[in-house]
């Protein structure tokens, strides 16, 4: 249960530089997708920004 909980702090502050434009659209797919493959999550092949979890 602890690591989905340092997973969606993570996300949540990553979506949060996001939206405050302190990171590009390309930095943010770049880090989401490497904390998708860090953390095992499972659904869509992170690898394939077009099928991503958005």
């Amino acid at each position: 249960m602890r690591k989905e909980l340092e997973y969606v702090k993570k996300i949540a502050l990553l979506a949060k530089l996001f939206r405050l434009e302190l990171l590009t659209e390309k930095e943010y797919e770049r880090i989401r997708r490497k904390l998708m493959d860090s953390y095992l999550i499972a659904g869509e092949r992170s690898d394939d920004p077009r099928k991503a979890i958005a």
